[in-house]
Order: structure tokens, then sequence, then C-alpha cells
């Protein structure tokens, strides 16, 4: 495990917290490399029953990608192994054999928004914010986040979401469908996710993993169709000039 995600398990119930609030807890290689090592470590516990993942802090869920990192990313097969290797860790999380659970404390960009989309339930608290941002960077999406969008609202609203590229706040996607629950706070929403645990635990494995089975089934259907055209955008945007004219004005600021 790494210094930028902590792992408690409890009672049948795995916590992974990343822990990177000086960056926006901003998915780092070491971040994407840990969360891809304790999903695969713990997929097969026979005592496992639910996964709750969050950011540290009260101001952020999960910022992004790390843009430290990302620049360096500027020929096309790093660009294609960068969102392979993105998509891999969210994989991980959608296929996972029992449900993962977000919970949003904070303002969830980009991949952040990606990796909240790729879980099983949402829960935010009301100061958090939503922002498919990508669009502002000249970018589109790299790791499955338009495919678990157009699943979850529909292509209409997934296209009009992904191309005006606004923030939102936690009612707003709410109403919008993206996420399951909002709460009043912080206090709250550990609350809520207590609840969630106590319910997880007194239900029987088998049924657990049988209903995550179909509908991992399902994603992987609908992602095994779209994920080639969705790279294939990707890696055009990415090595476009507008998109880096656009990164560059971003770290000027």
């Amino acid at each position: 495990m790494t210094d930028s995600l902590k792992q408690e398990f409890q009672d049948s119930v795995l916590e992974l917290t990343i822990d990177r609030e000086d960056a926006g807890n901003a998915l780092s290689n070491e971040v994407i490399e840990g969360l891809n090592d304790s999903l695969m470590d713990n997929k097969d516990r026979s005592d496992l029953k639910c996964v709750i993942i969050k950011g540290s802090g009260e101001k952020f869920f999960v910022a992004g990608g790390d843009l430290k990192e990302l620049t360096s990313v500027k020929e096309d097969e790093q660009t294609e192994a960068m969102a392979l290797n993105g998509r891999a860790m969210l994989d991980h999380i959608r296929y996972f054999p029992v449900p993962v659970i977000a919970s949003i404390n904070g303002y969830a960009l980009g991949g952040g928004a990606e990796l909240a989309l790729a879980c099983d339930y949402r829960i935010a608290c009301e100061t958090a914010k939503f922002g498919f941002i990508h669009s502002s960077l000249g970018i589109t999406t790299a790791w499955g986040g338009i495919i678990d969008l157009i699943d979850r609202i529909g292509s209409s609203k997934a296209l009009s979401v992904l191309i005006e590229g606004k923030m939102m706040n936690a009612q707003n996607a709410f109403l919008t469908g993206i996420i399951e629950e909002v709460v009043n706070n912080h206090e709250a929403l550990e609350f809520r996710i207590s609840e969630l645990k106590n319910t997880y635990r007194s239900t029987s494995i088998d049924v657990i993993r049988g209903i995550k089975s179909v509908t991992s089934a399902h994603k992987r259907n609908i992602h095994d169709q779209l994920k080639n055209v969705e790279l294939d955008s990707f890696k055009k945007t990415w090595m476009s000039d507008e998109h880096w004219e656009k990164v560059e004005e971003l770290l000027s600021k």
C-alpha cells in the first residue's frame, strides 16, 4: 500500500481513502497503482461484502488526474498507455465482485467524476461539486466515463453534460441522475455510509455477489461495444494543439 492511499478492513467492509489532500486527492500514478493493488488483493476475500472509496479532507473527493504527471504524456503510445492504465483501474471498480460505494465529500472533477461513475452507488454531501470538465481542456473522456454517463442518464443528457463541461452542485447531479443520494453535511455523509455498511453486513454474501455479477455483466457488455471508440476520440483530442494550449493556460494561472 502506498502513502497516498489508506486501506482499512473491518467487519466485511473495505474502506479506501485517497490521501493527497494537498493535491486535491488527484489520481497520480501512485494512487492508481495503489487502487489497482488493493482491489486485486481483496477481490477474492470470502468475508468482503462492500468497498467504500473516499477522499481525505472535506474539500475534494478526487480532483482528476495529476496534471504534473500528465503534462509529460505527449506521444501517441504514451497517451494510449495512460488511457488504458486509468481505464484498467476503473474497470477493477466496475467489475469488482461486491458493490463499490463512492462517498463524495467534495469536488469530483474530470477523472474524479469518472471514478465516481465507475462505482455502483454514489452518496454526496450537499457541498460537493461535480465537473465533467474534459471539454474545457480540449479532450474527451479516457477511462470509460462517457459510457458510464450514457448508461446512467441517456445519450442526449450525456452529450449535453460533456460538451458544456459545466460544474454542477450535488442537488443538480442528483436531479440529473448522476448520483443516488445527497445528504446535508459531512457528518450526515459519515452517518449514511455507516448505515449502508450495516445493511451490507446483514445481507448474505451470496446474494450480494449474485446481484453484482449481473450488474457487472451489464456494464461489461456496454463498455466492450464502445471502449475503442472512446479511446480513439481521446487520443485524437489529447494530441491536439487545442488541448495543450488549454493546459498551458491552466498551469499559468
